[in-house]
């Protein structure tokens, strides 16, 4: 409901004519306030019946139909409710542990760190502890849907407390917004008070006219000035818990108050009252902000109402008819271990003895079939259609419940699960537990908020001094102003609306968990020197990676590491030496860079030599080609003349007839041409081989690397080549000359005719 802004004159105009119009006419009070508690409780009525169920069934009471069952009949109550809200609000309470708040303020540093100081000391332990209160509160909605209230109170002396008060006795506007605890027109808070402390209390000023209900007293007891309807309201508006111990009804409002005809009275307002009475006059609320200090939540909203649903409002009727399942099954087996016995009393000696007991003795005259005459009655056994039937409802309790087994860290019903399979049906499964982590994250800001401006009116100059510490006193120095009206305190801290509130909760836990996750799965392995921190490791701060590790694990009271700015030098004195080492690295590498060019330009220049030698010799090979072609024109020539001297020979050998030394000579020669012709065709085509070898070899010492260097076997095999080539190149040269110029056949003289 969107209220417009009021001045402070208009302010204490308002005021001044609400006090008046109470003097006048203190009944209107009384009956507006009646209204709003009734248009609140009969609109609630369905919604405050199911709450009433729920709550019935997360502490577990019996189902209300067991009060029909027969005193030997079993009673039993399936153990599950309970432990899925505790499992909720386990994840809560692990969340909520240490340095959950967090404040920012963009336009004021010191203000946020200010206020992030004190309300850390306000929400410990030592103080409201919050994070207990706030689980409780968690607990709650859990269960019915709705958090219990969460209502803030400065004690002097003793800082921030939260009061827990049961959403039924919370009355809201039925216009209020869905996560908006401070929407609607009112705020209603009813409570049983003890009569003495009210007593007390109006002594000391802060409340009037309090009613007689004290031992003795005939406010609430029947007269003739009231009627039965009379009577029976104020008897409702008293609690005896003792014949000394009284309590009364007290309805403290917040919010809007209208007058009779429906106009605004006062727009932001409260006023108390009890016994028909008004007994704390109307006055503005004393909240920056707040309209009404109560915070209530929901971890599940309803999209339409304030209210919400809790982890139970799916899974009743299915618990009902758990219980009533084991019930009837410990029946059957009482039919079973006892069971019922047919007796033929017809055969009984005495037929008014049928009494059962261990060691009994029945008298018989013998049956006329020869059969029992006493004979127990069999029942069908059904334990495993209740097995299998109790699991499949154990399931569907796990999927509405919200919670299942892999949430809660059982191993659930099966009995084998793969290690990923289980992994991704925890990530799942904490899917709507981040959800609900959300929403309550959203409930904890509010009443930290609340909390925060509840100390911001109440607490005092030597207080905050006291609970700050000295470090703080300048800073506190500068807030503090004259006592007045609008600064009761002499106190003016800094504002709220300009900060930002954080809470780190569930959401938050959960984000730190799978940032551990994935630091140990991708950024550890990277310190590996033997594996991947031969390329990663210069990029990396050992010291940062644990301090990150301590802050996760919540580690912080260990004493196993350092502290955060040593770690900081520690991992600059380490990358500074590994930037030296990686400069030392490079300029080997540019060294050894340089070496490989020389080697390079070398090995060209190597193969620019073998390829002007592979170019001589092929240069040599083709000059031999050359001369064996000679060589073999002039074997030919010589084997033509030698054929031209051996006819010659044989004319002659005819006529006269060649000695035997020159017939001895003429046949080796003849003989010798074929073979050094053939060897001179071999020789060429030999060094033709070799010098194209040579020429491959060239081309490949052109064109590095594939070509390994020569070994120095291979070079000795080359030198010797050579030789050989050239020896046998003379060789060549000697036999061609030889050819050449053949030995003239020797003739034999002729005889002369007639000789003697």
């Amino acid at each position: 409901m969107a209220l417009q802004a009021v001045d402070k004159q208009e302010q204490a105009e308002r005021e001044t004519a609400a006090r008046a119009y109470v003097a006048e006419d203190e009944t209107h009070y009384i009956r507006y306030l009646d209204d709003c508690v009734k248009t609140s409780v009969d609109t609630m009525r369905e919604i405050r019946l199911q709450q009433d169920e729920c709550w019935r069934v997360y502490n577990e009471e019996e189902p209300r139909n067991f009060n029909f069952k027969e005193l030997w009949q079993s009673r039993i109550t399936y153990p599950k409710p309970y432990k899925l809200v505790q499992t909720g609000m386990a994840f809560v309470r692990k969340a909520f542990d240490v340095d959950f708040l967090s404040i920012e303020n963009e336009l004021d540093d010191e203000a946020a760190l200010f206020w992030e100081e004190l309300m850390t000391v306000q929400l410990s332990r030592n103080y409201a502890n919050f994070p207990i209160q706030f689980v409780d509160a968690v607990g709650m909605s859990l269960a019915i849907g709705q958090s219990m209230e969460m209502i803030p109170v400065y004690h002097p002396g003793k800082g921030l407390r939260y009061i827990l008060v049961e959403p039924w006795k919370i009355h809201r506007d039925p216009d209020a917004v869905s996560r908006q605890p401070q929407s609607g027109a009112y705020w209603i808070h009813q409570e049983f008070m003890p009569y003495n402390v009210l007593k007390e209390w109006e002594k000391s000023g802060r409340f009037k006219n309090i009613v007689d209900i004290g031992p003795g007293s005939s406010w609430y007891s029947r007269t003739p000035d009231l009627t039965a309807e009379q009577l029976a309201q104020r008897k409702g508006m008293v609690y005896s818990k003792s014949a000394f111990q009284k309590s009364l009804q007290v309805l403290e409002f917040w919010g809007t108050i209208l007058s009779p005809r429906g106009e605004t009275v006062m727009p932001n307002a409260t006023f108390t009252g009890a016994g028909g009475r008004v007994i704390g006059e109307p006055k503005p609320s004393p909240y920056p902000t707040l309209r009404w200090p109560g915070i209530g939540f929901s971890a599940l909203p309803h999209l339409l109402r304030f209210d919400g649903r809790g982890l139970i409002h799916g899974i009743r009727s299915l618990w009902y008819l758990m219980c009533n399942m084991m019930s009837l099954h410990a029946d059957h087996l009482n039919w079973t271990v006892n069971p019922m016995l047919e007796v033929d009393i017809s055969s009984l000696v005495d037929q008014s003895d049928t009494d059962v007991y261990p060691g009994k003795v029945f008298q018989t005259y013998g049956s006329q079939q020869g059969q029992q005459v006493v004979r127990a009655v069999d029942l069908k056994s059904a334990a495993n259609e209740l097995i299998a039937m109790m699991n499949f409802y154990d399931m569907r309790h796990q999927d509405g419940g919200l919670l299942d087994y892999t949430t809660m860290g059982s191993p659930g019903y099966r009995a084998e699960v793969t290690k990923g399979e289980a992994a991704q049906n925890l990530e799942q499964s904490m899917t709507i537990v981040g959800s609900i982590g959300k929403n309550l994250e959203d409930g904890a800001i509010n009443s930290i908020m609340a909390g925060a401006e509840t100390v911001a009116i109440n607490i005092t100059y030597e207080e905050l001094t006291a609970v700050m510490g000295p470090e703080w006193r300048e800073l506190i120095d500068s807030y503090r102003v004259p006592v007045s009206d609008e600064f009761p305190t002499g106190l003016n801290l800094p504002k709220l609306t300009t900060g930002r509130f954080h809470v780190s909760g569930i959401t938050s836990l959960m984000k730190e968990r799978e940032k551990l996750q994935q630091m140990q799965t991708l950024i550890m392995p990277l310190f590996d020197p033997g594996n991947l921190g031969q390329v990663f490791l210069p990029y990396l701060k050992p010291g940062g990676y644990l301090n990150e590790i301590v802050r996760l694990t919540k580690l912080t009271d260990s004493k196993f590491s350092i502290e955060p700015a040593k770690a900081e030098a520690i991992d600059k004195a380490q990358q500074d030496q590994q930037d030296a080492k990686i400069g030392s690295q490079q300029a080997q590498e540019a060294a050894q860079a340089a070496q490989v060019q020389a080697d390079a330009e070398r090995k060209a220049a190597e193969a620019a030599k073998l390829q002007a030698e592979a170019e001589e010799k092929m240069a040599k090979a083709g000059t031999l080609e050359a001369q064996a072609e000679l060589h073999r024109a002039k074997a030919e020539l010589a084997i033509a003349q030698a054929g031209k001297a051996n006819r010659e020979g044989e004319m002659e050998e005819e006529a006269a007839g060649p000695s035997p030394v020159e017939i001895a000579q003429a046949e080796r020669v003849q003989a010798l041409l074929p073979h050094e012709t053939d060897l001179a065709r071999q020789r060429v085509e030999s060094e033709r081989a070799i010098t194209e070898a040579n020429w491959a070899r060239a081309q490949a010492a052109a064109n590095p690397p594939p070509a390994p260097e020569p070994t120095p076997e291979e070079i000795e095999l080359a030198r010797q080549k050579v030789e050989t080539e050239k020896a046998l190149t003379k060789l060549n040269l000697a036999r061609a000359k030889t050819a050449a110029n053949p030995p003239k056949p020797v003739v034999a003289a002729k005889k002369p005719k007639g000789g003697a």
